[in-house]
């Protein structure tokens, strides 16, 4: 009776990993694997449970500040400004808007 119990754990488990690994690689639901529609550019901390986050959604660029008690659109660019922006810090601090090394 213990064997065949711990023979079902050890089957549950394998099927809830298998399925984790599955999730994590395609990306959750829908899309082709590996495809990523949002990508988080920058997340700074201003002050305990507030942050500002720098995301990018199809070419387009939000400035997202968020605290307890919830999230607001602070601004939002387009990629053609996001290369004038980076250009910019580029040249004031040596490294790209998303952190990069400038050549």
């Amino acid at each position: 009776m213990i064997i065949r119990m711990t023979g079902a754990l050890a089957l549950i488990l394998g099927l809830m990993l298998g399925m984790a690994f599955l999730l994590r690689k395609w990306g959750g639901m829908g899309g082709k694997a590996g495809t990523r529609y949002i990508e988080i550019i920058e997340n700074r901390l201003l002050l305990p449970k507030r942050h500002v986050s720098l995301i990018r959604v199809a070419g387009h660029y939000f400035l997202i500040g968020s605290t307890e008690r919830g999230m607001n659109l602070l601004g939002r660019m387009e990629g053609k400004d996001m290369e004038a922006f980076d250009r910019i810090i580029r040249e004031g601090s040596g490294k790209t808007a998303t952190g990069e090394e400038s050549p």
